[in-house]
């Protein structure tokens, strides 16, 4: 009895040794404790707003050419009646005694609206439109188009035709020069005359726009050929012209006139030859 006494001590006292303290250790060493907490939900809610539709009418004409044109006639009659009403305080009045004479000016004539300026304004910006919308895969290349084999030419490079500028009227003539506006760039002037100089016949100066290729802005009709022609630098409405008959114009493409605003002459020292 007192051997299992003491095998039971012995053995409780080797297995309080082999087995180790973890009471220091488990602690946790970042204070760390749970804890729960319950917030407070809002309760959904659903609202609705029901709206009264607008109302809506259906409305159908028919246009056609008479009406477009009462339509252009009577614009023309509401600006001509307020061009004359700013116009009243420009009358020159001449008092003679108990007479008084009104003077108007000429200018305020009725014109027809289908010849008016602001007509040709909106059929010059149609045709533009019905040019660009007809080329438009021209446009697409004057703007976006390059080769890709051009980088591995050296100095070298390919073209790609897209438009053919020409009129009838300068089918039988050769093209003796050629400028661009400084200013506007989609603008430039072609001079058309002869290089057989045993044969020379009158001449033609054409101004070609890129944003209408079918038909020249602006028409210039030369007794000689044009041999050479340039704009102006600052003005760049201003075209000068030198003609085989060795006479030296200046057009200003703006103003409308067919006629040069300068002309050089016999008096003013002008060339005898080409």
């Amino acid at each position: 009895g007192g051997d299992n006494t003491e095998t039971s001590e012995y053995g409780e006292s080797s297995q309080s040794s082999q087995t180790p303290d973890t009471g220091d250790k488990n602690k946790n060493q970042f204070d760390y404790s749970d804890r729960a907490a319950q917030t407070f939900n809002n309760p959904s809610r659903n609202r609705g707003v029901s709206t009264e539709p607008p109302p809506v009418t259906q409305y159908t004409a028919s246009v056609s050419q008479w009406q477009i044109y009462d339509s252009y006639v009577a614009d023309y009659q509401i600006l001509q009646m307020e061009h004359v009403h700013d116009n009243n305080t420009d009358k020159k009045k001449i008092s003679f005694g108990a007479i008084t004479t009104i003077l108007e000016d000429d200018g305020n004539k009725e014109k027809d609206a289908m010849h008016s300026a602001n007509m040709a304004n909106a059929l010059k910006i149609m045709e533009r439109l019905a040019n660009q919308n007809a080329e438009d895969e021209i446009f697409q290349d004057f703007k976006y188009w390059e080769d890709a084999s051009d980088q591995f030419r050296e100095c070298e490079g390919s073209l790609l035709p897209l438009w053919r500028f020409s009129t009838e009227r300068t089918k039988r003539k050769q093209v003796t020069a050629l400028c661009w506006n400084p200013r506007y760039s989609d603008l430039f002037a072609v001079g058309y005359g002869s290089y057989d100089f045993m044969r020379q016949g009158s001449g033609m100066i054409c101004c070609f726009s890129l944003k209408n290729t079918s038909f020249p802005e602006y028409i210039f009709s030369t007794e000689s050929g044009v041999m050479c022609l340039d704009f102006h630098p600052q003005h760049p409405s201003l075209l000068a012209v030198g003609c085989y008959d060795g006479s030296v114009m200046v057009y200003n493409v703006c103003n409308g006139s067919k006629k040069p605003i300068y002309s050089s002459s016999i008096k003013t020292g002008k060339h005898t030859d080409p």
